[in-house]
Formats: structure tokens, C-alpha cells, sequence
């Protein structure tokens, strides 16, 4: 099985129930893009404080691996012992905005994300000063925020509070801010003029039909456990995946996993133009018409 990494030979020799379950699981594909992003936001994490801490805004249309970069930068930066003093640091926390966030919101979200205990009556100036001095505490240098897109649903007014609430952090903490969203996220840090000079913006791009992309499938292949060699960057091949997924990277992930899915379960142990025709996929255009 010259085909498959070495990580997941292993996975092959196991049975087709077993195996499914292993080729369902979220697995990480770098490429080009993703690895210079996350180079990008080792750089901000690496930043020395200062009174204008950088910040980076990543936007994608949704289902294109956004929040998968945050999650892996998150992995990557995991709490741990200080050698010189007795308690933890917490270089990386990730919060997520929900549909009816508030300034309020996002301090009990870091309190909760750092395990602070606080009152849910308390005024929301409290929680910030417990925030504040949790993120001090622990040495938090970057903040990842998800969904930001969210702002835009909310009132004018809210959103205003919000962007205010997410200067204030960054300014009296001197951390670094990494959110993520769709390009509604970009036209909310735009609205605000001193925000919009922060943040930096990183777009990952849906995928064209290019030699980078055939190689994408090539790696996608190393890393299911099929045990023939399924060729997904021939012509063909790759031609339909890109049709069925219309280049998104989370559409593609999906669409080749139900694909693997059904060759073990029905012995063909490759995903083939047969095998992509048989799993009952709707193109994701489509999807949002019905």
C-alpha cells in the first residue's frame, strides 16, 4: 500500500468497521495557504507587547477551513507549567461569538474559557476587570475569536459596543487578537476606522482547478485508508470532486470521506467516478436552493 502514508498504514490493516470510524475523524491537511497562515499567526503570538498590539482577521466563505486553522493554532499552543513560578500559562484562548453576543458576552467567555469563577449578575464592568486579570494571571498573549461574522446581525448600536469591547481588550491587555469569519466579519472591523487599521486580513480563497489543487488531492488520498490507490488527482477524477464540492476545501473533506466510506463498506477499497456517483451528494449550490 505504497499509496498511503505511513501514519495510516496501520488504519488499513484494521476492519472495515473500525476503519470507517478512523476515516470519519477530522484529520489536519496543510497546504499552501493554510501553513503560511498559521506562519503568520506564530509571528503574531511571537510579537513583543506594545501599545499597538497586531491583530489578523481570517475570512473564508463558510466551509472552506477557517475555523479548522484556529483550532489547530489552538492545539498547537496548549497550557502549560511555568518552570519558574508555580501555575499555569495560557498562551492561546479561543472564544466563539454566538448570534446574540454582547460586550457582556465575549468577558464571561473568557472567564469561562480560563475557569475564573464569577457571578452571572455581576455588571459587566466587573466581569471585565475579572477577564483583564485573568488574562494577566495566566499570560494570555492572543485571543482567537470565532463566527465574527455575527456582528453584522446584530443592531447598529451592539455592534458598535462590540468593536469598542474588542479595542478595550487588546489595548489594556497588550494581546493580540485573532478572529475568524466570512467577508461580513471584514465589513464590520471595516466600520470601525481604528479597527480596521488592526487587523490585518488573510482570505483563504476558494480552490481552483490548478496543479496546487490536484495536489491537494493527492494528500488527501495519503491519509484515507483505502487499500488500492483511487489516482483522485487524475483528470477525471478530480475534475468531478471539484464539481460536486465547488472548490471548497470542507465540501471536498466531506465528499471524499462518504466516498471512502462507501468503498469499504462495499469491498472496492477505491474511490472511483463510480463510487462519487453512488453516494447521493448535493453540490453545495444547489443545497442552498432547496
Amino acid at each position: 500500500m505504497k499509496h498511503l502514508h505511513k501514519s495510516v498504514l496501520h488504519i488499513a490493516d484494521l476492519p472495515a468497521k473500525e476503519r470507517i470510524h478512523e476515516t470519519l475523524k477530522r484529520r489536519w491537511i496543510g497546504y499552501s495557504n493554510a501553513n503560511n497562515t498559521l506562519k503568520r499567526m506564530e509571528d503574531i503570538l511571537n510579537h513583543p507587547k506594545t501599545h499597538r498590539m497586531p491583530n489578523l482577521l481570517i475570512k473564508s466563505h463558510t466551509n472552506n477551513g477557517k475555523s479548522f486553522l484556529l483550532e489547530r493554532f489552538l492545539k498547537s499552543h496548549q497550557p502549560y507549567e511555568c518552570p519558574y513560578e508555580d501555575k499555569m500559562v495560557v498562551p492561546v484562548i479561543f472564544i466563539e461569538i454566538p448570534p446574540d453576543a454582547s460586550p457582556d458576552t465575549i468577558y464571561t467567555q473568557i472567564l469561562n474559557v480560563l475557569h475564573i469563577t464569577y457571578s452571572y449578575s455581576s455588571k459587566k464592568d466587573v466581569k471585565a476587570q475579572l477577564a483583564f486579570d485573568a488574562i494577566e494571571l495566566y499570560k494570555v498573549k492572543v485571543l482567537l475569536i470565532d463566527e465574527l461574522h455575527v456582528l453584522m446581525n446584530t443592531t447598529k448600536l451592539k455592534k458598535a459596543q462590540m468593536l469598542d469591547a474588542l479595542k478595550y481588550i487588546g489595548n489594556r491587555c497588550q494581546i493580540s487578537i485573532i478572529g475568524a469569519g466570512t467577508q461580513e466579519a471584514h465589513t464590520a472591523i471595516l466600520s470601525d476606522n481604528q479597527l480596521a487599521n488592526r487587523f490585518e486580513p488573510i482570505v483563504l480563497p476558494r480552490w481552483q482547478l490548478s496543479s496546487e489543487y490536484r495536489k491537494l488531492l493527492a494528500t488527501f488520498e495519503k491519509i484515507i485508508p483505502l487499500r488500492a490507490p483511487s489516482n483522485l488527482q487524475q483528470q477525471d477524477i478530480a475534475m468531478e470532486i471539484y464539481t460536486m464540492s465547488g472548490g471548497w476545501i470542507g465540501e471536498i473533506d466531506a465528499i471524499l470521506k462518504r466516498a471512502a466510506k462507501y468503498a469499504i463498506e462495499n469491498g472496492e477499497e477505491q474511490i472511483t467516478l463510480k463510487t462519487l456517483s453512488k453516494i447521493d451528494w448535493i453540490a453545495p449550490e444547489v443545497r442552498r436552493k432547496v
